[in-house]
């Protein structure tokens, strides 16, 4: 039974139920991190998109505020095919929110678990198309140009499993900008502060020095070393030790995540990890060229129909869990209902409600349908 979206005001009750943000339909929650919630809305057009709002419990931080309106003026410059964009700023009761394009697809997390769950590795070439395409797309946001042609000097900061997506047609795309460096952004990083994930960051951003976009090359060479391990580097480690690996580029091999790496590839990756960031490849874009000229690629629309093969995989295996979800939730509300049922009947025993059951002692899903709501799943199936 599915409940009528009516269109409501405030914030409180978007975060509450499925309504309006502007005049975006909010169909459902997608993800939720530190700083924001990003849900699935719909245009007027019928075309989706996502909607990513500060969280509740920070939206009156002026410098989260800040944070995201420079996401904004930041990402839609980076009009790239490895780069989800930013549409536009959208303002909805004094809450803003971005619109963003969507993508159709999984992270790297999820990505990884759906391999763990098939027991099949990703082929080495399929992990070095999708190494050059983040390359790329970091490539050509370190060499965004404003209006007058002037150098924005983005860097990403934050490259890691979790803002790394493969859409279904098999492309890695870039997502969150949220922590991005630019020359002109607003809300400035304190020096010393440091923003992103410790196991992926580059010896120089864990300091809390300057980052530039050796910072980003390094840790896209991270998230591809979890690639082929199909396991998280630095796993074991805690995290006091974890920093100080950090701080050193004490990093695992490459020929420990994978046997049987190409000797050129282990000496790229060596060089992309390198402490010095003056002696690490001169571009990402020089990085993915040395990669491409290794020879590993010999099959493109192969290597796309394995990456699309796992975000199609990840979605049949989302549909599947969030069924047998709700066969749980079925199955715990009917129990709890006929718990109840017999209490009340002891507690008066010339009363005795009537239970309706199906097969197996379990509630009617009619009649439990028009007892209970049925709550949403967060994630499409």
């Amino acid at each position: 039974m599915t409940e009528r979206i009516e269109p409501m005001d405030d914030l409180h009750s978007l975060r509450a139920g499925i309504v309006r943000f502007g005049p975006y339909r909010v169909v459902e929650q997608l993800a939720g991190g530190g700083m924001a919630e990003i849900y699935l809305v719909r245009a007027p057009s019928e075309r989706l998109f996502a909607l990513k709002l500060i969280r509740a419990d920070r939206s009156d931080d002026a410098e989260f505020r800040e944070m995201l309106v420079d996401e904004a003026k930041i990402a839609s410059r980076l009009a790239h095919p490895n780069i989800a964009r930013v549409i536009e700023i959208a303002e909805h009761d004094g809450q803003v929110g971005l619109i963003l394009e969507f993508v159709d697809g999984i992270d790297l997390i999820r990505a990884q678990r759906v391999l763990r769950e098939r027991g099949v590795p990703l082929s080495i070439e399929a992990a070095v198309a999708l190494w050059i395409g983040v390359l790329e797309g970091l490539d050509f946001a370190h060499n965004v140009r404003d209006e007058a042609g002037a150098l924005l000097h983005v860097v990403h900061r934050d490259v890691s499993p979790g803002n790394i997506m493969i859409d279904v047609d098999g492309r890695p795309r870039l997502v969150d900008w949220g922590i991005a460096r630019a020359k002109n952004r607003a809300a400035h990083t304190d020096a010393g502060h440091v923003k992103g994930k410790f196991r992926y960051m580059a010896p120089e951003q864990i300091s809390g020095l300057a980052v530039g976009p050796a910072a980003d090359l390094y840790s896209s060479a991270m998230t591809f070393w979890e690639l082929l391990a199909n396991a998280r580097i630095y796993d074991e480690v805690e995290l006091p030790q974890l920093m100080l690996k950090v701080s050193k580029a004490d990093v695992p091999d490459l020929d420990r995540a994978r046997a049987g790496v190409p000797r050129g590839l282990l000496a790229s990756w060596r060089a992309a990890t390198h402490r010095d960031p003056e002696r690490r490849p001169r571009s990402c874009l020089a990085l993915a060229d040395d990669l491409r000229g290794l020879g590993i690629l010999r099959d493109g629309d192969r290597v796309r129909e394995e990456l699309a093969g796992i975000a199609i995989a990840a979605r049949v295996s989302d549909g599947k869990r969030g069924y047998e979800k709700a066969v749980r939730r079925v199955k715990s509300l009917a129990s709890a209902d006929l718990e109840g049922a017999l209490l009340r009947a002891l507690e008066s025993p010339d009363r005795v409600e009537r239970v309706d059951t199906g097969e197996n002692g379990l509630l009617d899903a009619d009649a439990l349908g028009a007892r209970t709501r049925m709550s949403r799943p967060l994630r499409p199936a």
